[in-house]
């Protein structure tokens, strides 16, 4: 489990604007993040995350998981509209499934 300090963190990056929304879909309050990407994510997405292996999206649990302060500083560099600009600068929507947009 993710201690308080670390929670507290991650709260106050779960509040930005850019990431109370699933990087990959229109679902809020997402509770899992790639530290591949630095991104936020809803449960659904985040199985299809798991799916392509971790040297791929390495996926954590916001609540239930414990965080290395590395990991929490990729998330603190990242963010779900820097992820999405990034991938619409290369012609890749935010709606493109997952298995095709982060094997692109």
């Amino acid at each position: 489990m993710a201690s308080p300090e670390d929670l507290r963190i991650l709260r106050e990056l779960q509040n930005k604007p850019e990431n109370k929304v699933c990087v990959d879909c229109p679902m809020k309050n997402p509770q899992w993040a790639s530290l591949s990407y630095g991104t936020f994510m809803c449960l659904e997405c985040s199985g299809k995350h798991r799916s392509l292996g971790v040297h791929i999206s390495y996926v954590r649990s916001v609540n239930m998981d414990a965080w290395k302060g590395t990991e929490l500083k990729k998330m603190q560099l990242g963010g779900n509209t820097k992820a999405n600009n990034f991938f619409k600068k290369y012609g890749v929507a935010k709606e493109t499934p997952i298995t095709q947009k982060y094997h692109t």
